[in-house]
C-alpha cells in the first residue's frame, strides 16, 4: 500500500516492479482471507487507492460534455493516412536486398526464420537510426505548431525491446516487414486544457 500511495518513491516503485510485480508470490494464498488469493487484494488496494483519481477525471470529462463545443470533438475521426513505414511516400525499409528477402515466396522453416532475424534486427535497426536522426526536429517542429494550442510534451523514443514486443506481439499476422508497422518511434504528446484549444 505504501508503495502505491502518493506520492510515490520512484526508487521504491521500480524495486517494487522489477522484483515483486513479476514474482509467483501473488499466486499464494492471503494471510488474511485464505479464500483470496495475493494479487487479488494487490488489485483491491490499487482499486481503493484509484478511486478519488477516477472519481475527479469521470468529474471532469462529465463537465467537458457540457461544453457547447463538445460535439465538434466528439465529430474527430481518427484517421490513417499511411499504415506502414514502407509506404511509397514514406519510402523507409526499401532497400533493394530487404525488399527481396522480405518478397520470397518459400515457405520453408529457415527461410521465414532468417526473414523474422532481418525484420527484427536491420529492419528495426534502420528504424531507430532514422529515428535518431529525425528526433530533434521533429520535436521542434511539432512544438512550434502546437504549443499555441495546448501543452507540448517531448516523450522519449520507443526503446527497442518495446519495439521488438509490439512486433512479436500486436504486428505477428502482419506482412514482413513487420517493423513497417511501428509508426510511433518517434512521438510526442499534446495537452489541452480547454475544449476551445482542443
Amino acid at each position: 500500500r505504501k508503495v502505491l500511495t502518493a506520492p510515490i518513491n520512484k526508487a521504491e516503485f521500480e524495486w517494487f516492479k522489477q522484483y515483486l510485480i513479476a514474482s509467483s508470490i501473488w499466486f499464494l494464498k492471503s494471510p488474511k482471507d485464505g479464500n483470496k488469493f495475493l494479487f487479488e487484494e494487490l488489485l483491491s488496494i490499487a482499486r481503493n487507492l484509484s478511486s478519488d483519481i477516477v472519481q475527479s477525471m469521470d468529474g471532469i470529462y462529465d463537465h467537458l460534455t457540457t461544453h457547447p463545443k463538445w460535439q465538434h470533438v466528439e465529430a474527430i475521426k481518427n484517421k490513417t493516412k499511411i499504415s506502414r513505414q514502407d509506404h511509397e511516400s514514406v519510402g523507409l525499409l526499401k532497400e533493394d536486398g530487404l525488399v527481396r528477402i522480405f518478397e520470397s515466396k518459400s515457405d520453408n522453416e529457415e527461410t521465414e526464420q532468417m526473414k523474422t532475424f532481418i525484420d527484427s534486427s536491420l529492419a528495426l535497426n534502420t528504424l531507430t537510426s532514422t529515428a535518431s536522426k529525425i528526433n530533434a526536429e521533429f520535436q521542434q517542429h511539432i512544438q512550434t505548431v502546437m504549443s499555441a494550442y495546448g501543452e507540448f510534451q517531448e516523450a522519449p523514443m520507443k526503446k527497442v525491446e518495446r519495439s521488438q514486443s509490439k512486433m512479436e506481439n500486436d504486428y505477428q499476422n502482419e506482412r514482413f516487414p513487420k517493423s513497417a508497422k511501428l509508426l510511433d518511434v518517434v512521438r510526442c504528446s499534446v495537452t489541452f486544457n480547454t475544449v476551445d484549444q482542443l
